[in-house]
């Protein structure tokens, strides 16, 4: 039987008065911040899109997703692309923009906790709060956030589809 994982690698990623925690698995890279190409017609959360290994991805801000007011750009602002889940963007990648650098933790049964203090409603991506050591970040639904973005990006975007007069 295999032995129960004991310790995950994370980040830490700082946003607008608050933090974002996710396996460092799911993170790509992290780049500097390079201002997006508009998306005509997209909601305010969706920045535009950044250029990734010559490929142009979805740069998002998690705070414009959550409701609240998007960020300026600031001079440690920094683009973290993500992989994505399932199996419909194309490519497999989005990007959000964070207020800082992000940093490694070991996260395990000792340092980590659910914090029930912060309840979320239906329509913001957000799995939970935790309680770690002296941080309280919060666990994004990459899921919620991937099909957000899917109906939001033009459809020859979100299906993998290319239009030659883009």
């Amino acid at each position: 039987m295999p032995q129960a994982l004991e310790e995950l690698y994370s980040l830490l990623i700082p946003l607008a008065g608050d933090k974002l925690i996710l396996p460092r698995l799911s993170v790509a890279e992290v780049m500097g911040y390079a201002r997006p190409l508009p998306v005509r017609g997209s909601p305010d959360w969706l920045l535009g899109l950044t250029t990734w290994q010559g490929q142009e991805i979805p740069l998002v801000s998690f705070e414009g997703l959550c409701g609240r007011k998007i960020p300026e750009r600031a001079n440690r602002t920094r683009i973290v692309v993500l992989y994505s889940i399932g199996a419909r963007m194309d490519p497999p990648v989005f990007a959000l923009m964070t207020q800082g650098y992000p940093y490694l933790v070991r996260v395990n049964a000792s340092v980590l906790g659910t914090d029930d203090e912060d309840s979320y409603s239906d329509d913001i991506p957000v799995l939970c709060r935790v309680h770690m050591a002296n941080e309280r970040p919060v666990i994004p639904d990459l899921e919620a956030i991937e099909e957000k973005l899917l109906s939001s990006l033009p459809k020859q975007r979100a299906d993998g589809a290319r239009d030659s007069t883009s």
